[in-house]
């Protein structure tokens, strides 16, 4: 399986300490075992059954918001990243997880200011210092790339990440399943925008090659994922690097909650995608708004 800057990605050290009912993995080895199955695309691809707008794959309401979203979504400045870093889930808001945020290659959540939102300025704005870039070889796919790439062509005004696991129940033991989360805020209306361009990239592109910023070059398979509702509107796929299909799937989920999108990877320890964290999305969700709802 290929792997493009897996390393530089690892969780970096924080933790919120509660009293657990099953036993926590070592940290070590569960961070051994999470860079052992991360498929080459760190947020990846595959065929649309989420919700679109308000509405779920399956017609009903996506997380039955109310018209006081648009006060929550109209004119505010981003999140960010002090205010991403409060709103990400920890383990005490989801007790039975091991949840640890995870920084960019140069050793910060992101470059976004703490303050001052200028949506002509965002050079200064930035949060892909250090990151991997990834091209998708096929321009209908590059919203899927996108996905998880330093340099999307809808900007992310700041970001945070994590990686997450269940607690098992004997020391030492790894977890069954590994995911990765990112956390971005967008200038006003680009979120929207986001999920827009990757469920109409998923109406049309059912392969594609990415090309890192060094050069590496993976190919994907897209492919449906289950139907998902979380948040104001959600969609999950599949992605499959083809040259490590034992090894190389990973269920995609991402989900809208106002100006941010929030994206899931989860894999098998054992190789293959695994399942919605819907836990975990639920709480994320539940907290952004509240951010949202909080700024001024």
């Amino acid at each position: 399986m290929h792997r493009a800057r897996r390393d530089a990605d690892a969780p970096s050290a924080r933790r919120v300490r509660r009293v657990p009912r099953p036993r926590r993995p070592p940290r070590a080895r569960a961070r051994a075992a999470a860079l052992a199955v991360l498929p080459a695309l760190l947020l990846a691809a595959g065929c649309s059954s989420g919700s679109s707008g308000s509405t779920d794959a399956d017609g009903g309401k996506g997380g039955g918001r109310s018209a006081a979203q648009a006060s929550v979504d109209a004119g505010k400045a981003p999140l960010s990243v002090a205010q991403l870093s409060r709103a990400l889930v920890t383990d005490h808001d989801v007790p039975g997880w091991v949840i640890e945020m995870t920084q960019t290659d140069d050793g910060t959540a992101t470059t976004a200011p703490a303050g001052g939102f200028d949506p002509d300025d965002l050079g200064a704005q930035d949060d892909t210092s250090g990151s991997p870039v990834l091209v998708a070889d096929k321009p209908e796919c590059r919203p899927l790339a996108d996905v998880s790439s330093s340099q999307p062509a809808i900007h992310r005004m700041a970001s945070v990440g994590a990686t997450f696991a269940e607690a098992t129940p004997t020391a030492g033991e790894a977890p069954k399943e590994i995911d990765r989360m990112l956390i971005a805020s967008h200038a006003p209306g680009d979120a929207r925008k986001v999920m827009a361009a990757i469920k109409g990239a998923l109406a049309t592109c059912t392969a594609f090659e990415a090309r890192d910023q060094n050069g590496t070059r993976t190919p994907f398979r897209v492919g449906k994922g289950p139907a998902v509702k979380v948040g104001d509107e959600s969609v999950a796929y599949v992605m499959t690097d083809t040259a490590d299909r034992k090894t190389g799937a990973a269920l995609v989920t991402v989900v809208r909650t106002g100006d941010t999108v929030t994206s899931y990877l989860s894999t098998k320890t054992e190789g293959g995608a695994g399942q919605v964290p819907l836990e975990v999305a639920r709480k994320e969700d539940r907290k952004l708004r509240a951010a949202l709802a909080a700024r001024k």
